[in-house]
């Protein structure tokens, strides 16, 4: 009993001292240094369009090497056209 003890005391110290090391590199998102623009929020949704840009663009290149219809490749190219459009527009804001 006493040595169960003894490890669920130092694993709770070990797991805190590592959680308060950490934390400030998972805070670093959420740090604010303008009010108006780079909110994280913002940063959050630049990061969400690119990456639906790269996933965009993989369907079109698997499309095409897969023979895919022509309006599948233009529904394909439209969307990215959407999100490249999405991005610009939250970067011009």
């Amino acid at each position: 009993m006493k040595n169960k003890w003894k490890s669920l005391m130092t694993g709770g110290l070990v797991t805190g001292a590592l959680l308060t090391a950490a934390g400030p590199v998972f805070a670093h998102d959420y740090w604010h240094w303008s009010k108006d623009y780079n909110r994280w929020e913002h940063r959050a949704d630049l990061r969400s369009d690119y990456h639906d840009l790269a996933s965009a663009k993989s369907e079109l290149e698997h499309d095409r090497s897969h023979h895919a219809s022509r309006q599948t490749l233009r529904n394909d190219e439209a969307r990215i056209r959407d999100i490249e459009n999405d991005i610009h527009a939250d970067q011009t804001h």
